[in-house]
């Protein structure tokens, strides 16, 4: 920067990104997220960040920030609403169906309001904001650098404590919020590389209730085989964790015309171990079988004598979750048509596989571990710009997004499926502000109806699902774009 004005307005760029501090996941496949902005929502992310002067690759593909021709700093807020029903029937340990049970004032199931219609499973999902914030600054003719905050990972559903699928599932959320600096290097007019650095703040909360009578039925110990009643009391486990851990990324870019930019960009896997704390809010009958001693038998807890080494408190105690960022890659292609119509696609990657399962721990003891097995999963787009006028760009497109669940361990924290997005955008460049340009985006997630006939582990009673998931989303997205 030369000269005071210039300086000023690299401040109010870098104070843009800092001040995008409350943030909220919309869902993509798993519990990923997209990190765009609205002209990105807009074409369903299909060209990545290839676009001309796109501040989303200071994250996505630093390498392209080499071709970015200005200073750009972009401002995101997303609106997101995620619907999730479902429809089937719960079953205990023993093959009882499960209701959607009101509990008395002693918290027992209230047996007089019982909904005995187990075919309504209840609806789930939430709505959320979500800001993002990008920047590029060129350093001369063959750097540049760029900053951005962005929320990689992330997923919210919400389920009833009272519906059948408490033992499987109330709150989920998810959370992975990133800073980033990158760099990239323009070898000549055709090619260019660039990475960087994230410093993410991740942050779960998940509860369930846990059946404990029906946990030490199922149990391999010497109280195996014992038909103790399920949905007896109340104890629902609230786990809070959270962790600040780094990660790279990097890219290259490459122009084999005038009219054609291809990219390849990686982001490693980032090891995630949070840490918090676990409580049980229970009623006096749970919490009996947390605190004192068996009344069937054994010379610990319920919980200690049906499973050995164990322990739950309900007032809390410490606990660790690993929960890794899987790897990605994605190649893009943005082929500029004419002045006015541009087009992209895109392909991305996951290794979803390394999440393996869900395993909470306390004191070096295994409390529960959950399987998930997920699978790696692809993700195409196709979508493009037409500059309608010179003020005025419109925008569509359509990505097809595999999940990464499987049947066998899919449950209501994330009943996902394939999705197709439907997405519509436009812009428009503000003449009375030299700059200042100002895009809006919609896009429409189709879910795949999903089966879910998961079965609980042992610790958790062993009850299981038969039914089916329903979901969908809608996103709202909107960015100010400011040049200079």
């Amino acid at each position: 920067m030369n000269n005071k004005k210039q300086q000023m307005q690299v401040l109010l760029g870098l104070a843009l990104i800092g001040g995008v501090v409350m943030t909220a996941p919309v869902q993509a496949g798993g519990f990923s997220t997209p990190t765009y902005g609205a002209p990105g929502w807009g074409r369903a992310f299909a060209g990545g960040s290839l676009f001309k002067n796109d501040p989303s690759s200071a994250y996505n593909n630093p390498a392209a920030m080499a071709f970015v021709d200005r200073n750009v700093a972009q401002l995101t807020v997303d609106y997101a609403r995620i619907k999730i029903k479902y429809k089937g029937d719960a079953f205990d340990y023993a093959g009882n169906p499960i209701s959607s049970t009101p509990l008395d004032a002693n918290g027992f199931p209230d047996v007089a309001a019982t909904t005995q219609n187990n075919n309504d499973g209840g609806e789930g999902g939430f709505t959320a904001w979500l800001p993002t914030g990008f920047m590029v600054m060129p350093l001369g003719d063959r750097f540049a650098f760029g900053l951005s905050q962005v929320v990689p990972q992330g997923m919210r559903s919400t389920w009833d404590e009272n519906s059948k699928l408490r033992d499987f599932a109330v709150d989920t959320k998810i959370e992975t919020v990133g800073l980033t600096g990158s760099l990239s290097f323009k070898v000549n007019d055709q090619f260019s590389l660039g990475g960087g650095l994230i410093v993410q703040h991740s942050k779960g909360f998940v509860s369930q209730n846990v059946d404990l009578l029906s946990a030490a039925a199922v149990s391999d110990s010497v109280l195996g085989g014992i038909n103790f009643p399920s949905d007896v009391g109340t104890a629902l486990m609230r786990v809070k964790v959270d962790n600040i851990s780094t990660g790279w990324f990097t890219g290259i870019v490459w122009k084999p015309t005038d009219r054609d930019t291809l990219g390849l960009n990686y982001h490693a896997k980032i090891k995630n171990k949070m840490t918090g704390k676990y409580t049980v809010r229970a009623d006096q009958f749970s919490n009996n079988l947390m605190t004192q001693p068996s009344p069937f038998g054994g010379t610990g807890t319920l919980v200690n004598t049906a499973y050995p080494g164990l322990e739950l408190y309900p007032n809390g105690a410490h606990a660790s979750v690993q929960l890794d960022i899987p790897a990605t890659a994605g190649l893009d292609w943005v082929h500029q048509f004419s002045d006015r119509f541009t087009m992209g696609a895109s392909v991305t990657w996951t290794e979803w596989s390394s999440f393996k399962d869900l395993t909470l721990e306390s004191a070096g003891t295994t409390v529960v571990s959950i399987p998930y097995n997920y699978k790696n999963t692809w993700m195409y787009s196709l979508g493009g710009d037409y500059r309608l006028t010179d003020e005025l760009t419109l925008r569509a497109g359509v990505a097809l997004d595999q999940t990464p669940t499987r049947n066998s361990t899919r449950d209501p924290r994330i009943p996902d499926g394939d999705r197709t997005f439907l997405s519509l955008g436009a812009g428009y460049d503000v003449k009375a502000v030299k700059g200042l340009s100002l895009d809006l985006a919609y896009s429409h997630q189709f879910v795949q109806e999903v089966k879910l006939k998961t079965q609980n582990v042992d610790r958790l009673g062993g009850a299981r699902l038969d039914g089916k998931a329903e979901s969908s989303g809608d996103v709202v997205s909107v960015s100010a774009t400011y040049a200079f």
